[in-house]
């Protein structure tokens, strides 16, 4: 992930492909995307959550936004 923190750090950001319809990561970056996105809800979440759907919405937009700064779709 560090190469990703230092992309981030000069601004540039990754591109992940995402099938729409079931908004599945794919391509070469998919792997790293799906990464960044368990370190960040490992910071983020508790370990009591046990699914996306009980992520309260303010959590979900904290997570979210900073997906944004690292990628894009």
């Amino acid at each position: 992930m560090k190469h990703l923190a230092l992309r981030r750090a000069t601004g540039e950001k990754t591109r992940v492909d995402i099938v729409v319809n079931t908004g599945v990561a794919f391509g070469p970056k998919a792997d790293e995307f799906m990464s960044y996105l368990g370190v960040v809800s490992r910071e983020r979440l508790s370990i009591l959550i046990n699914s996306w759907d009980e992520v309260s919405e303010v959590d979900w937009n904290m997570i979210w936004e900073n997906v944004l700064v690292s990628f894009t779709f």
